[in-house]
């Protein structure tokens, strides 16, 4: 059973490690070294004014994290970010992350839309399953990643809150 828990800076430096499996879905190219990723828990988690709301996901062990990020308070909006070890990937933890964190985003910080944006060089598959089953709004950009000499589309898609 997958559970939420506060993120903490041993948990953010597991993170860092995990990211080194997957480059091409990041948002950013450079790499975080250990003192980044510790300035980078202080700036976004530790701190309470920050637009970010990440958790640890354990099932004994840490097998994941996300939450939900770019918090934009006056619109009600922000961004979700999910990321399961992939020596964990097709175990369910994902979809039930996403579940999670749109239940957190909508009934505890009162959010009424949640987005998300994945690089087509990254985890479509997985994306396109889960809007569907919450019948998110979903559209396809072209040329919005450039990876390894290439350039990706991404799939864009926002979940509403349900009335």
């Amino acid at each position: 059973m997958i559970e939420l828990r506060p993120l903490s800076r041993e948990d953010a430096e597991q993170i860092r490690v995990w990211r080194l499996d997957f480059p091409e879905t990041l948002r950013t190219a450079q790499m975080l070294n250990a003192d980044q990723q510790q300035d980078w828990y202080t700036r976004e988690i530790a701190n309470r004014e920050s637009h970010t709301r990440y958790f640890a996901l354990y099932d004994i062990n840490l097998v994941g994290y996300g939450g939900i990020e770019n918090i934009q308070w006056e619109n009600r909006c922000g961004e979700i970010s999910v990321m399961i070890a992939k020596e964990y990937h097709g175990m369910g933890y994902g979809s039930a992350a996403v579940g999670m964190f749109l239940d957190h985003a909508f009934n505890r910080l009162n959010l009424d839309a949640v987005w998300g944006e994945c690089y087509e060089c990254g985890h479509v598959g997985f994306w396109e399953r889960i809007c569907a089953e919450h019948g998110a709004f979903t559209a396809r950009i072209p040329n919005r990643k450039y990876w390894d000499g290439r350039y990706y589309g991404s799939l864009f898609f926002v979940f509403r809150r349900k009335e």
